[in-house]
């Protein structure tokens, strides 16, 4: 007869496995970091760069959301990109928003509109020759890494890390409020 394991056992299990991944984690970043520091490149340069080579020019806003940091943070990224020539900012004005003539105040009226200013971020020929060479190389050595997994292992890997990122909003409130008796 099987039996279910314990609060404690499964808390244990828990944290063993968010120790082994953020060891995992740590030890990835670090053996990737080598040969982009070899490039002057950071790992969030690199990303921002494969960003923009996929992606095309992005306004700053959307960059920042993507790659999950803040305005000034990504400002500091992007000048370092533009120091080396990989990059170029713009500002440019978005069309006005749709907007009904009679729900404007009068004096608006009939004349032109401007929409907001944004900052676009995008490769020059330069960075995309740049990217164009380091990217083939550095996804080499990702493959190599990964290579200690099947296909079916890394589809999954993927998967779970996907759904972690997504969470559970509804078992993370039952389990942080449950409260957990010592067996």
């Amino acid at each position: 007869m099987s039996r279910q394991p314990t609060q404690k056992a499964k808390t244990l299990l828990a944290f063993r496995t968010y120790l082994d991944l953020l060891d995992t984690a740590e030890w990835l970043r670090a053996y990737m970091r080598a040969p982009l520091e070899s490039l002057d490149l950071t790992m969030r340069g690199f990303r921002v760069l494969e960003l923009l080579y996929r992606e095309g020019p992005l306004t700053m806003p959307m960059v920042a959301k993507t790659r999950e940091c803040s305005r000034q943070n990504l400002d500091v990224i992007i000048a370092r990109l533009e120091e080396r020539g990989w990059v170029r900012r713009i500002i440019v004005a978005l069309p006005p928003a749709e907007i009904k003539e009679s729900h404007l105040p009068k004096a608006m009226r009939g004349k032109p509109r401007e929409g907001p200013r944004v900052g676009v971020v995008g490769l020059t020929r330069l960075g995309k020759k740049f990217v164009g060479n380091v990217l083939p190389r550095h996804s080499k050595l990702v493959k190599s890494l990964l290579r200690v997994l099947d296909a079916r292992e890394k589809e999954s890997l993927s998967r779970i890390c996907r759904k972690l990122r997504e969470g559970d909003v509804v078992k993370f409130f039952s389990e942080i409020t449950h409260e957990d008796v010592e067996e």
